[in-house]
């Protein structure tokens, strides 16, 4: 059974997005795309795809008042970033801006998705060397570790922000040394190989 989310983790008021957003990552977590630049998704992959689409925009605010009225159900703008990112594709804080200004207030249709994945894809993402270096000019210590308090602080300014549960997924299980400091080259693969396949930073 899934775990249960803490709702105290979320802003009050708020604990009905909290929610959606919590079950749109539970639902795509265990797609990963891989696409090379310049190619096309395949059969398989967009079969894949449609049912993590499927399930976001069922779950998007609107989508029962849509499908009463016989609309097409349509992936919301705020929805985009987080469903790229669990179909595997890393997306920077500039790609997270520029795809919510692109995608329509109204939404876009699934051929709209895989358009807007493939574009994105054309651009190769970080290496674990590339992170693990970014990383290191926040070790002021010289010790090649961070603190886990100023990793999570690090999470949650991320793109659009990672939930809390999300934070804990990616630095769980990571070794820490004596003074509880986890390694940047540790963090760094962790966070681009991601935990069960799930992709973070670029």
């Amino acid at each position: 059974a899934p775990a249960r989310r803490d709702y105290r983790a979320c802003p009050r008021g708020a604990r009905a997005r909290c929610s959606r957003r919590g079950a749109l990552a539970a639902a795509a977590r265990a797609m990963e795309i891989k696409l090379a630049p310049g190619a096309e998704l395949n059969r398989d992959q967009k079969e894949a795809m449609q049912r993590g689409f499927d399930y976001v925009v069922a779950h998007a605010d609107g989508a029962r008042q849509r499908a009463r009225e016989g609309l097409p159900l349509l992936l919301l703008p705020g929805d985009a970033p987080r469903l790229l990112r669990a179909c595997g594709r890393a997306i920077t804080q500039q790609e997270v801006r520029l795809v919510t200004s692109e995608v329509p207030p109204q939404g876009i249709d699934f051929n709209g998705f895989c358009k807007l994945f493939e574009r994105l894809s054309k651009q190769q993402q970080a290496t674990e060397g590339k992170l693990c270096e970014a990383l290191g000019a926040l070790d002021i210590t010289g010790t090649g570790a961070l603190d886990p308090t100023l990793l999570r602080d690090l999470l949650r300014g991320f793109g659009e922000g990672m939930l809390p549960a999300d934070i804990e997924a990616v630095l769980s299980g990571l070794p820490k040394d004596r003074m509880g400091k986890i390694s940047t080259r540790s963090i760094a693969r962790r966070l681009v190989r991601g935990p069960e396949g799930l992709q973070y930073l670029s």
